[in-house]
């Protein structure tokens, strides 16, 4: 029980140092010493030679960017499809998971299938149980700043000239005031 302990240890430390020092996540605090979920939290995207494809094949004309959204979600379908059913005949356990966007996946089970799955799998990367509610949450944030709506160059004059007006009115009348004061 020992070995299989240190094992995962071993992985969660070199997955989740190794990446999270890469994508600039050193400070999310997912690598404590007192971990005791030895849970992962797992992403599964699609294979970055086929999604180069689809955007050579964009840039090139051969396809349009509807049909692009479409090929790009279909692969990204099949490699979800693909990791839960590998998951479940390597009898890894899925705990949570969502598959807007990328495969977000909180993932238990055997060291060896979950590293085969990183290795040569559509498991891209791998980071401690903790990155899965941040990485909502991020999602969560990016959604609802993508949902505001822009305000273009001239609705945002607009808006800076009526505070400006609005700034200068409230200065005339102190002045006036002041004014009126001196006049006494």
């Amino acid at each position: 029980m020992t070995n299989g302990h240190n094992r995962r240890r071993f992985l969660q430390l070199t997955g989740t140092g190794a990446v999270a020092s890469l994508a600039g996540c050193t400070d999310l605090g997912l690598l404590s010493d007192d971990e005791a979920d030895e849970r992962l939290t797992a992403i599964v995207e699609p294979d970055q030679a086929a999604v180069e494809a689809l955007y050579d094949d964009l840039e090139s004309g051969e396809i349009d960017e509807m049909e692009f959204q479409q090929r790009a979600q279909e692969l990204q379908e099949e490699t979800i499809a693909e990791f839960e059913a590998y998951a479940d005949d390597e009898d890894i356990q899925i705990d949570e998971s969502t598959t807007e966007g990328a495969g977000l996946y909180l993932i238990d089970g055997p060291d060896e299938a979950i590293l085969s799955a990183l290795r040569s799998g559509p498991v891209t990367v791998l980071y401690g149980s903790d990155a899965y509610d941040l990485i909502l949450e991020q999602q969560a944030q990016q959604q609802q700043q993508q949902e505001q709506p822009e305000l273009d160059e001239d609705d945002l004059e607009e808006q800076l000239e009526d505070e400006l007006e609005d700034d200068g009115s409230t200065e005339e009348d102190t002045d006036d005031e002041s004014d009126a004061e001196d006049d006494e």
